[in-house]
């Protein structure tokens, strides 16, 4: 007897209509009415809800919590009620205004107890109907006689998606013009970013700029998480791909982080070593989460898993967001121009990700009506304002080239007339030298009769090593590796010692290297060095280190014991000049210091992986 009267108390509860404070009164006007705030969730255990047959609520309605409509990934299924009363008999449209819902059942009870049941979300056949037009949402037809109420009952389903909804209440006018105006303005802001990101595309192609590269792959992939978010893709995928917008949401969302990282870093010059660092591992790191949740997808459907995965991209969004902040304060700090117009939009954008998507997509807060027209004008403000800052950027880059190509003219101008210089200098000198020595000897043999023969073979014998010493110093070294290359200096250095002059040479982890022109560079550098030595220093000793910083870089350091020189007054010496523009060829950066106590140049940063020009 109990048990039946509680079964027909649970069964009246749904077929008789309750009346509450919040049920919302309808006028004859065409004012469109947010009907959110006046829903109610179903706070107890699930109500019960037989195979085919309409669910039964105990009387446990509350008004609904800070997040409204909007429920985490977590959250599973929620049940909510809406009561409508009209004072005048009429026709209006209940729109459900959020499209990436997998499932939303929905029963309407009108108050001679018909019941009308509605399957929507992406998972249903709403839009497979050809002629369904996409308005991002679902909307019912509602007609109300005069002083009805009618009771709508519904329920939303993630499987482990978080799903938002606003409940909207308009006339047929009305609503037709509200979607045909959004559709209008949005249709606006996709040309204006389309535009502005081509224009970036092209380009960065063009200049082979990678800022411009990852400013276009950024917001390309930012239109695409927003499209799927609209539900642009919905209509156009059949049942066997019902979840194929999600991943695509999810996916676009990790483009838009990598491709950002890597925007800031390129936009940004000098960046912090710490965020050369980050992006080391980050890089592998997103790589990786990609390729394995692309595989989770086509695994699974458990809804725990599908949760974890998108709370994980939450969670990776914000590390990335996190060290953008780091780079973009730093730099700040600087005082870029960049950075500090690239720190405010990060700023703007922290604000608006938190506020509007991540925090309701954690069922945190409620989803704001806005939010879909919020994506396209923050991705129009974001794409218009680093197009404009990148076209000042790009202007500089190719005003900062016309100054390099000017100053390297200016440079070649310099090495030929160095080498023209030393072209003459070396035929004045081996002028002389076969003047003075070979010339004399010769003509010392041809004269005198008198010489023995002992002293003509010493006279021969010195003419010979002068020839021989002048010949090595005009043939181009032989070698193909290091091996080769160090074997050539030891050569060129136990030539050039002598009992008044000791060379000492050693080489430290001196990089392999197959760059024949920049290993003869290196060889001259030293050629050089010993030369002058030789000439100019009155040293007793010369050290000569070889160091291999890298793979690919090495440095030489020259100390001797001399009388030394005046910097200034011979830094434009042929010996010095060709020094400097062989570095220069390589790459490399040259420092002199000499003293009454001796001389120590420096060859710093030579570069050997390739030639440098």
């Amino acid at each position: 007897m109990g048990k039946s009267i509680v079964v027909s108390f649970i069964l009246f509860l749904f077929i008789v209509p309750t009346f509450a404070s919040n049920v919302v009164l309808l006028s004859s006007d065409n004012e469109t009415i947010n009907c959110t705030k006046f829903v109610e969730n179903y706070s107890d255990r699930l109500p019960f809800h037989a195979e085919g047959e309409d669910p039964n609520f105990l009387n446990a309605w509350q008004q609904t919590s800070f997040d409204g409509l909007s429920n985490g990934p977590f959250d599973g299924v929620q049940w909510y009620r809406l009561k409508l009363q009209s004072e005048h008999r009429q026709n209006k449209v209940l729109y459900f205004n959020y499209i990436l819902v997998p499932e939303i059942t929905v029963w309407v009870k009108h108050i001679n107890n018909r019941v009308e049941k509605y399957e929507l979300g992406s998972n249903s056949s709403f839009y497979h109907n050809p002629d369904q037009p996409l308005i991002r949402g679902y909307d019912i037809p509602l007609y109300f006689e005069k002083g009805e109420v009618i009771e709508v009952i519904f329920f939303k389903n993630g499987y482990g998606w978080p799903t938002h909804t606003d409940i909207l209440l308009c006339d047929t006018t009305s609503f037709e013009r509200d979607q045909k105006e959004a559709t209008h303005y949005l249709v606006i802001l996709r040309v204006l970013v389309l535009t502005m990101l081509t224009i970036g595309l092209v380009i960065g192609l063009l200049s082979k700029e990678r800022v411009f590269l990852f400013y276009a792959f950024s917001f390309y992939s930012g239109i695409l998480f927003a499209e799927t978010e609209l539900g642009s893709f919905i209509k156009y995928f059949d049942k066997e791909w019902l979840n194929f917008s999600y991943y695509l949401r999810h996916f676009a969302n990790l483009f838009y982080i990598i491709s950002l990282v890597y925007f800031y870093k390129y936009l940004i010059h000098n960046v912090h070593s710490g965020f050369v660092k980050f992006t080391k591992w980050f890089t592998p790191l997103w790589l990786g989460y990609t390729l394995i949740t692309a595989f989770i997808f086509l695994l699974t459907r458990n809804e725990t898993v599908i949760s974890i995965i998108f709370v994980s991209v939450v969670l990776l969004s914000w590390v990335s967001f996190g060290w953008c902040f780091y780079l973009l304060y730093h730099s700040v700090k600087r005082k870029s121009m960049y950075g500090k117009i690239a720190f405010g939009v990060l700023i703007t954008r922290l604000i608006v990700i938190a506020g509007f998507v991540s925090l309701p997509n954690l069922g945190v807060i409620e989803r704001s009506t806005f939010t879909d027209y919020l994506y396209y004008i923050f991705i129009a403000y974001e794409s218009v304002l680093y197009f404009v800052m990148l076209f000042i950027k790009v202007i500089s880059i190719y005003n900062d080239r016309i100054r390099l190509l000017s100053k390297q003219k200016e440079l070649e101008k310099e090495y030929s007339d160095a080498v023209l210089k030393g072209q003459e200098f070396e035929r004045n000198r081996i002028g002389r030298e076969l003047h003075d020595n070979v010339g004399g000897n010769l003509a010392l043999v041809n004269k005198s009769d008198h010489l023995e023969e002992d002293e003509v073979k010493d006279i021969i014998s010195s003419t010979i090593k002068t020839v021989r010493d002048m010949s090595h110093g005009l043939i181009s070294p032989s070698f193909n590796d290091v091996v080769n290359f160090e074997d050539s200096i030891y050569d060129l250095v136990e030539k050039a010692s002598t009992d008044e002059m000791k060379i000492y040479i050693k080489f430290y982890h001196w990089p392999y290297s197959d760059n024949i022109e920049a290993l003869n560079h290196c060889y001259r550098i030293i050629q050089e060095l010993l030369h002058n030595a030789e000439k100019h220093s009155q040293s007793k000793s010369v050290h000569i280190q070889c160091f291999g910083d890298d793979a690919t870089t090495a440095r030489i350091i020259y100390e001797d014991n001399g009388v030394g020189f005046n910097v200034d007054k011979v830094k434009d010496g042929v010996g010095l000049s060709n020094i400097r523009f062989r570095t220069s060829a390589v790459g490399g950066t040259s420092a002199i210091e000499s003293s009454k106590f001796g001389t120590v140049i420096r060859i710093e940063n030579i570069q050997l992986s390739s030639t440098v020009s």
